[in-house]
């Protein structure tokens, strides 16, 4: 099984790899940046905050954001402790140099945990947006060499499971009379 995968992880990275050009560099460069600790994010969070009704939205995307950091980069990046593909690279090849293990790829955890979130909360118009720049950042680490495909797909379903608990602890915290007062 794990040589399987491998094989798809190899395959592609090399598939992705022939996208590579200057100007998709640039654009994918700006499009990873948006996931780098959960900038866009965090900016998306900013508005749920202003209306009272939908606070309780906003406290869901920072919860998702800490749970999807917690789980996947304080405890299974670091248990799992995987190589990235970038370290078998010239260091002159790289785009970005990360700093930490490969499994899973956090800007990709963080960014499904924040759509599920949004999926769970809001209209289609809001969470389509939010579930395209997950996809678009997931990609970019992918793209960048700095994650395996198998990264990003765990990223993926980590982040998912983050979400559906977000929304299940916000739920929780909401029963705390001063928190409904807080929230909304």
């Amino acid at each position: 099984m794990k040589n399987k995968l491998s094989k798809i992880d190899s395959v592609v990275l090399d598939a992705v790899t022939k996208l590579h050009s200057k100007t998709n560099n640039v654009l994918v460069h700006l499009i990873t940046m948006l996931g780098n600790a959960g900038v866009i994010w965090w900016i998306m969070s900013v508005p749920f905050f202003i209306t009272r009704h939908y606070r309780y939205i906003g406290f869901n995307i920072l919860v998702a954001m800490l749970f999807g950091w917690l789980i996947g980069e304080v405890i299974i990046k670091n248990i799992v402790g995987r190589t990235r593909p970038s370290e078998l690279l010239e260091q002159d090849e790289l785009i970005i140099k990360p700093r930490h293990s490969s499994f899973p790829s956090g800007h990709t955890t963080t960014s499904f945990a924040v759509a599920m979130a949004l999926i769970l909360n809001c209209r289609i118009i809001i969470w389509l947006p939010g579930l395209v720049i997950a996809a678009l950042i997931s990609f970019s680490r992918m793209y960048l060499r700095v994650h395996y495909c198998t990264d990003v797909c765990g990223g993926i379903a980590i982040g998912l499971c983050c979400g559906v608990l977000s929304k299940f602890a916000t739920e929780a915290v909401r029963l705390i009379p001063i928190m409904e007062i807080i929230l909304g």
